[in-house]
């Protein structure tokens, strides 16, 4: 395989399917001329035993007929008569003496009981035996009949099915090497450009993909899937690109303020009240910067997919609740007014803890920039739990709604303010965490927010209602 180690012939894929095909075809070969042998040779014996025995009883009849002598002369005729059948008689009388008929002698293996038996024989004149297919009868006063028929029929068709097995194998084999080398290569070249692609984006080139043929088989489907396993992690690389530059860069303001303001608590002709206020500013820069760490450390542990072991039944209309109900307070200080509009328990697996965090951030942006009013409702829409945070502040322009939910993404002037641009991230990485998806659009005026998740199937007669209305309200 080209750019890899050396393949030995005898462990390549190639020669393996080229046996395995050839080995397949010789055995569907074999088992057809097989069944065509038997068949064959069957209803030639068959034949030939009805003949044999017609022909047995029709002597037998004649002896009683004509007497033995009738009988010794009718053989006579038949055994001298020339017939493509090439028939055999033989007529013994009480001493085993041959009276009549092209036998030598009788054979020692046919016994005179009417049974079809196959043996080889000498006939008289005859230099090498022949298969004989008889049947022999005895009469009183010891007179003995046989009566058979050469089955050449069946050696020519012995002869026949041998050469043509001969010939239909070395066809089968050079066809099984013909299409095991034309199907190994085609399955090579495929896996080949998989190879390819792979060593390519191993040195580097996130954005190669595997083509896609359009023709929806196996390797179609191994193709997109690859590929978007690629896209996944040619996204999580440019992702943790961005966070190593943006918190590179979100670290060095705080660090360097802390370092000035400790500079400054330790000079020596500072004042009581000024070390005081640059440890308060110091204290205030250590704090952002640990919440900057643990909003990304919260990110890591939803793309992880770690937490997945830890999801239990959660009701999703309570978090929502709960949530809204912590930051009333909040609101009320800012002169918000806001509405929790809940309904039946909504139940779906998850990761409370997460899923917590993710709601409160989204409640925490509204109190942020909403001017009057906040709502917070949970429902079930199209089989999904849908929990919707909605504010009446500037909004997003439809253009920026991709990007607001990238990490380390402000938005100017509209949205701006000291956080790190990491609330929509997190909420985004939650819902893949889940399986949904996260919804922004106009509220008119204002952001609507929709976590959208997904509901486990119900079972029997178990269903969801739809949500009812509890209104809080903090003026």
């Amino acid at each position: 395989m080209a750019g890899g180690a050396p393949v030995r012939w005898w462990r390549s894929v190639t020669v393996r399917l080229t046996l395995v095909s050839a080995v397949l075809s010789t055995l569907a070969v074999g088992v057809v001329f097989a069944f065509l042998y038997w068949r064959a040779v069957g209803v030639v014996e068959s034949q030939a035993a009805d003949t044999v025995d017609s022909e047995l009883h029709s002597l037998a009849e004649h002896l009683g007929d004509s007497g033995l002598i009738g009988l010794v002369q009718s053989v006579q005729e038949r055994s001298h008569a020339s017939s493509e059948a090439e028939p055999v008689y033989l007529v013994t009388d009480g001493l085993g003496n041959r009276l009549a008929g092209n036998l030598l002698d009788w054979p020692p293996t046919v016994l005179p009981d009417s049974q079809w038996r196959k043996v080889e024989l000498y006939r008289r004149g005859d230099q090498r035996p022949v298969l004989i297919g008889a049947r022999a009868a005895a009469f009183p006063g010891g007179v003995r009949l046989l009566v058979g028929r050469a089955l050449a029929g069946r050696v020519q068709i012995q002869d026949a099915i041998g050469e043509a097995v001969l010939w239909s194998l070395a066809a089968v084999w050079l066809m099984a090497m013909g299409g095991g080398l034309l199907l190994s290569r085609t399955i090579l070249r495929r896996v080949d450009e998989v190879a390819a692609i792979n060593r390519e984006v191993m040195v580097g080139d996130l954005g190669r993909r595997v083509p896609v043929r359009g023709s929806g088989d196996e390797f179609d489907r191994l193709a997109a899937s690859m590929n978007s396993m690629l896209a996944r992690i040619e996204e999580l690389m440019v992702g943790m690109r961005t966070v190593t530059d943006s918190v590179g860069h979100d670290l060095r303001s705080p660090l360097t303020r802390l370092r000035s303001r400790l500079e400054r608590a330790r000079a020596a002709g500072a004042s009581e009240a000024e070390r005081e206020k640059a440890l308060d500013d110091a204290l205030s820069d250590v704090d952002a910067t640990l919440d900057l760490l643990g909003r990304l450390l919260e990110i890591a542990r939803a793309e992880s997919g770690l937490q997945r072991g830890q999801m239990a039944d959660v009701d999703l209309a309570a978090i929502a609740g709960d949530i809204a109900e912590l930051y009333e307070p909040t609101a009320e200080d800012r002169g918000l007014v806001l509405e929790a509009t809940a309904g039946e328990p909504i139940v779906a697996s998850g990761h409370a803890e997460l899923l917590a965090q993710a709601v409160s951030n989204l409640v925490d942006n509204a109190t942020k920039y909403g001017r009057g009013r906040i709502r917070v409702e949970t429902a079930v829409v199209d089989g999904r739990a849908r929990i919707r945070v909605e504010d009446d502040g500037p909004g997003i322009p439809a253009e920026d709604r991709q990007r607001a939910i990238e990490r380390f993404v402000r938005l100017d002037p509209s949205r701006s303010g000291k956080g790190a641009g990491l609330g929509l991230s997190l909420v985004a990485a939650v819902a893949r965490l889940h399986g949904g998806t996260l919804e922004l659009s106009d509220a008119g005026p204002g952001l609507r927010v929709d976590l959208l998740l997904p509901l486990p199937a119900p079972a029997g007669d178990e269903a969801i209602g739809p949500a009812g209305k509890l209104s809080r309200s903090a003026a």
